[in-house]
């Protein structure tokens, strides 16, 4: 995973899928920012294939983390596939897919 920040948007370029394997890097990351002051995240899935039940339940954490600090988060580049699991699960509705 690389981070990047620009004027305040942190962006978390994922390398690799975003299951059980690999969360507690994620979930440091994330906190690590949080931490920091951080507010705005964007989450780029052009490294990842797959997203298991923690990885959501992962991102819906974070998502309510930031929402109560009044922060935002977003996903870019999410293949078709990962995109139709947060259709159907109807994610797309409160994880803002650009």
């Amino acid at each position: 995973m690389h981070v990047t920040n620009d004027d305040g948007l942190i962006t978390i370029a994922l390398e690799g899928d975003l299951t059980s394997a690999n969360l507690n890097d994620f979930r440091a990351m994330v906190q690590e920012e949080i931490d920091a002051g951080s507010k705005s995240f964007c989450i780029d899935f052009s490294g990842a294939a797959i997203i298991d039940s923690m990885g959501i339940g992962c991102l819906v954490a974070t998502y309510n983390s930031l929402r109560q600090k009044e922060g935002t988060i977003q996903l870019s580049n999410v293949p078709e596939n990962l995109k139709d699991v947060f259709q159907v699960m109807r994610l797309d509705r409160i994880l803002s897919i650009v």
